[in-house]
């Protein structure tokens, strides 16, 4: 964070922060991004009991202790969130509280990028309040799950590039090579396991890319094109991993020039900030640090419908 903005971030437990700690900062939006190990499908699911839940947890009771709430909220999580108790707390509290909100499972492959991430994204933003200085909350009724799937304008992107406008041009091949343990136990891969750089989807990235051989993320075969890699490992070329920096462009981190960026939303796109890796973090630390974030186009165009969004925008906040 340092690096990138020259601003320490406040280093201290999230369960410790208290309506006074926030009163003088004064923020008028929350970002958040809670931990995804008490959703997952692969984990226990312990949902709110969960102690990595706690932070959320905390911050939902808080809102309802602060005397101004920010006027936006945003969540994001992993895909499953959207069934989970901790959800329905944070949408009774915010209906409680007078906030619209909108609701939306949507992947990097809608906004023009070949990575399929699918993610729970919550956009919220305060009504004005009345002259007595208090929203009056609408009688409650458990909101039914309203999830929004397709981005509106999802067209304007054209046809999704394809993997070879995100790769760099000269990688060390050995350094990035896939070990043989990864994979030689595989009778194949899928389309979205073993990426071309002819084609137009990547599977997700997640922490844990570069340690596990499968269901961490998508490989790249940038030779023997001529071999069917459906077929066993011992006919194929050997896949390598996607660098860093290949992985931060499918992500849409404006990490260099080369970042290919779909068309903006507006006609007018803002100067995007530039964005770079710690020299002292190693691959795998940025493989996991990668995998922990999220898609910036994706969330800028989220942002940009909730903070500037109309009519327009299909009722959406």
């Amino acid at each position: 964070y340092r690096r990138n903005f020259e601003t320490d971030s406040i280093q201290m437990a999230i369960e410790r922060i208290t309506p006074k700690f926030l009163a003088p900062l004064a923020a008028n939006a929350w970002f958040m991004s809670p931990p995804c190990q008490p959703y997952t499908r692969t984990g226990k699911m312990l949902d709110e009991k969960d102690a990595r839940a706690k932070g959320l947890i905390h911050l939902i009771g808080l809102l309802g202790r602060m005397p101004s709430p920010p006027t936006y909220i945003f969540l994001e999580n992993v895909l499953n969130f959207e069934k989970s108790r901790s959800r329905d707390l944070l949408i009774r509290q915010l209906t409680r509280l007078g906030y619209d909100f909108t609701e939306w499972l949507l992947t990097p492959l809608q906004f023009g990028i070949p990575n399929d991430r699918v993610r729970y994204f919550l956009t919220a933003r305060r009504r004005a309040p009345s002259p007595s200085g208090e929203v009056s909350p609408p009688e409650w009724v458990s909101p039914p799950l309203d999830l929004r799937r397709d981005w509106p304008w999802s067209a304007q992107y054209g046809s999704i590039p394809p993997v070879g406008d995100y790769l760099e041009p000269e990688v060390d091949a050995d350094a990035f090579r896939v070990p043989d343990t990864f994979v030689k136990k595989r009778r194949g891969f899928s389309e979205t396991v073993l990426a071309k750089p002819t084609d137009t989807r990547t599977s997700c990235f997640t922490k844990a890319y570069g340690h596990h051989g499968l269901g961490a993320g998508a490989f790249v075969q940038t030779r023997g094109f001529d071999v069917s890699y459906v077929g066993c490992f011992k006919r194929m070329q050997s896949p390598e991993f996607f660098t860093p920096t290949e992985i931060a462009r499918l992500h849409a981190f404006p990490i260099d020039g080369a970042s290919p960026t779909p068309p903006p939303a507006r006609p007018s796109a803002p100067a995007r900030h530039a964005f770079a890796f710690p020299d002292t973090l190693s691959t795998v630390q940025r493989w996991r640090v990668l995998g922990n974030s999220m898609n910036v186009k994706v969330v800028g165009e989220l942002m940009r419908c909730a903070l500037f969004g109309s009519d327009e925008w299909g009722g959406a906040v």
